[in-house]
């Protein structure tokens, strides 16, 4: 069995994206959040956040309410500093919204959910 990583078509870019996850429930620990201006697809702009991860290099690009309130509520907390070490899950869903027909999701962790 070899180590060598094989070669993916998301080499190279700066974000994760809901193909990357293949229908996986991915576990990560936050390792910083910063606010940000995205630049998306057309170069539209919006107010948002971007996750760095201990477990990765990819970065986490929030701009939308509902990501916001899921990740809110599976830190416990509203404070983007108060979620750092914090685990989160994320994973894929069916969107219309998004041109690959997926977005990414974060999972509630059931001593979270009311």
């Amino acid at each position: 069995m070899s180590d060598v990583k094989k070669p993916s078509i998301f080499d190279g870019m700066k974000y994760l994206y809901a193909e990357q996850l293949k229908g996986k429930r991915v576990s990560l620990t936050i390792k910083k959040v910063e606010p940000k201006e995205i630049v998306g697809d057309g170069g539209r702009t919006s107010r948002g956040w971007e996750f760095t991860f201990v477990e990765t290099d990819k970065l986490f690009a929030v701009t939308g309410a509902t990501v916001r309130r899921q990740i809110s509520m599976a830190t416990g907390t509203e404070e983007p500093s108060e979620m750092v070490g914090k685990k989160i899950i994320l994973y894929s869903v069916k969107s219309t919204r998004s041109i690959s027909g997926e977005a990414i999701r974060v999972a509630i962790p059931e001593a979270h959910a009311q």
